[in-house]
């Protein structure tokens, strides 16, 4: 199981703002704890929410899914769930599913508390299309990931090892373990098997595997 961590702060003019600070991977193993977190925040009518993603490496469908399920009760309360500090990318799926049109984003924390200053603008009538149409969202996100798992498990081990160093050049040795686990949860590689593959393929250092990864991606771009 991958891991997470969940902190909670309280800041604003009289402590009405929570902060959730997440570190790690939010995914179907592990999102059950943040949906605890911000659960509670509701039953603690505490509507006004920023959610610092800094730390977070990935976050799958059902993930995204609790920043929406919540989303009705807390905009009718005058509030908001505001996520901040999202790496590139985490922030390039939340912009491809478009979950931008639903949920704002900030590059800090100071904006998002900003940004509380202004009364949200919600009907009663959005609540149930924001639902739907992230449903949608969502079940779209799925099928994409569950093609994309089927594939992989297609792929030989170096073939896995090297989609997740196009995608990722910078990950380190155990950050490429970590990301072949989450991708396959049915492969399993030790440290020693992914830096064999990388010195068969001359991608022992990060230099090597950004330019590898830059090649691929410019051949993928333009090979129709």
């Amino acid at each position: 199981m991958e891991d997470i961590r969940i902190s909670l702060n309280a800041e604003g003019p009289n402590n009405e703002i929570s902060i959730v600070r997440v570190d790690g991977v939010i995914d179907t193993t592990t999102s059950t704890e943040l949906e605890k977190v911000m659960n509670s925040l509701v039953d603690q009518k505490r509507y006004k929410v920023i959610v610092d993603l800094a730390g977070v490496e990935y976050i799958s469908s059902a993930g995204w899914g609790i920043f929406i399920s919540n989303i009705r009760e807390i905009r009718l309360n005058k509030g908001d769930i505001k996520l901040v500090r999202m790496i590139p990318e985490v922030y390039e799926v939340f912009e491809l599913l478009e979950f931008d049109t639903i949920l704002k984003a900030y590059d800090s924390l100071e904006e998002a508390k900003k940004d509380f200053g202004v009364e949200p603008s919600f009907k009663v009538e959005e609540a149930e299309e924001i639902k739907e149409e992230f449903e949608k969202r969502r079940a779209e996100a799925s099928s994409k990931e569950e093609s994309k798992v089927k594939e992989l498990k297609k792929m030989s081990d170096e073939e896995v090892v090297l989609q997740v160093v196009k995608e990722n050049p910078f990950l380190s040795i155990s950050g490429i373990k970590r990301d072949v686990k989450r991708l396959d949860e049915t492969r399993s590689l030790s440290w020693w098997q992914i830096r064999r593959i990388l010195k068969e393929k001359g991608l022992k250092s990060k230099r090597r595997r950004l330019r590898f990864s830059r090649k691929e991606k410019f051949i993928e771009r333009y090979k129709d």
